[in-house]
């Protein structure tokens, strides 16, 4: 290219010295400078066309930039949501944190708490069983007691001031001696226990503390009512036989 321009140059100035060239010369000069100036026009047109892409390029790039500019804008404000969304959530955890520490003091507390009540409890009860024992034990005591002999009334005192009576008269014949009363129902029942706890309308704690069960009996005893004889206990309830058989004498079956 840079040679075609030079030589095109170089036709100018011999165009410009007539006599000096010949006509084949000059033709060639000629055609030489309108090649150049072909070329010359191409190459304003490339560079128009280059000028062209350039303006488009700044425009593109002057485009880029905003976007750029607006993606930053953007980027900050969801580094700043972001920032406080895990401040929130830090603040959220910590939040949490001290409530499962108060939940677990509380826990703590409570179970404490529930030990001593337990505690008191199993305390009590034991102390109601053994006052329910010494209780039976007194009632059998007094029911294997013989009744006190009641004291029989003394004659009232004579009176000074009344002469004294006459001695009766000795009967001749001995009055057989009356026949003893029968004993009273009362008396015939008395040997009989009338403490017996009814399995079909004794509470749970009846059950406890009266006949000895434990819980778990106490509750199966109750869950399976009512009862046709004691030996539903074992069939139905599910109570070893040996405990049945310990409080056999000291139950009954109501209706």
């Amino acid at each position: 290219m840079k040679e075609q321009i030079v030589r095109g140059l170089t036709a100018l100035v011999l165009v410009g010295m007539p006599g000096c060239v010949s006509q084949g010369t000059y033709d060639q000069t000629l055609k030489d400078l309108q090649s150049t100036k072909s070329d010359l026009d191409r190459l304003r047109i490339q560079n128009e066309a280059l000028n062209k892409q350039v303006i488009g390029l700044k425009e593109s790039n002057a485009r880029h930039k905003e976007e750029l500019d607006r993606t930053n804008v953007q980027i900050a404000l969801l580094k700043e949501e972001v920032s406080k969304e895990r401040q929130a959530a830090d603040n959220k955890v910590k939040d949490l944190d001290r409530q499962v520490k108060e939940l677990t003091k509380v826990k703590k507390d409570l179970t404490q708490e529930l030990e001593v009540q337990k505690q008191r409890y199993e305390d009590s009860l034991k102390t109601i069983k053994r006052q329910a024992k010494e209780l039976k034990e007194r009632e059998k005591s007094a029911l294997i007691e013989p009744p006190t002999p009641q004291a029989k009334p003394t004659a009232p005192p004579a009176d000074a001031t009344k002469p004294p009576e006459a001695p009766s008269p000795v009967p001749s014949e001995v009055v057989p001696p009356a026949p003893a009363a029968p004993a009273s129902p009362s008396n015939q029942d008395a040997k009989v226990p009338t403490n017996l706890v009814d399995i079909n309308k004794a509470t749970s704690v009846d059950l406890i503390l009266t006949l000895g069960l434990d819980k778990e009996d106490s509750d199966k005893l109750v869950k399976n009512r009512p009862y046709k004889t004691i030996e539903e206990l074992v069939t139905r309830a599910g109570i070893a036989k040996a405990t049945v058989d310990k409080i056999r004498e000291k139950v009954t079956v109501g209706p």
